[in-house]
């Protein structure tokens, strides 16, 4: 009788075990579940991080290449104007040496027209 006694209790132990086993393999499963059904939201979650690292990247983008460009307009202004300048002062000097015989040649066309 011993040994039946000894063989239940035996028993009783691998049940409880695997009680304890399905248990344990529930929980399991609950939890795979619960992250599965937690993983859309995560990954939204990640795409949303990366679309705004993306966007900040691209912001600075383009606040370089609109620094990059007023430099270059800047340049092609400053360029610009000194060739205005220039061209501005050798029309000034050649008015400057031709403007008596301009008025004298403009004299003579109004006041003696026949002469010219």
């Amino acid at each position: 009788m011993q040994y039946n006694t000894v063989n239940s209790m035996k028993n009783v132990e691998i049940i409880n075990r695997i009680i304890e086993i399905e248990a344990s393999a529930q929980e399991l499963i609950k939890n795979a579940g619960r992250e599965q059904s937690e993983l859309p939201l995560k990954i939204s979650e990640i795409l949303d991080a990366y679309k705004t690292q993306q966007h900040e990247k691209a912001l600075d983008k383009i606040k370089n290449i609109r620094i990059a460009e007023e430099k270059s307009a800047e340049e092609k202004i400053e360029r610009i104007r000194k060739e205005h300048e220039e061209k501005l002062g050798k029309l000034k000097r050649i008015v400057d040496e031709n403007i008596d015989s301009w008025v004298e040649k403009i004299y003579c066309f109004i006041i003696k027209p026949t002469e010219i």
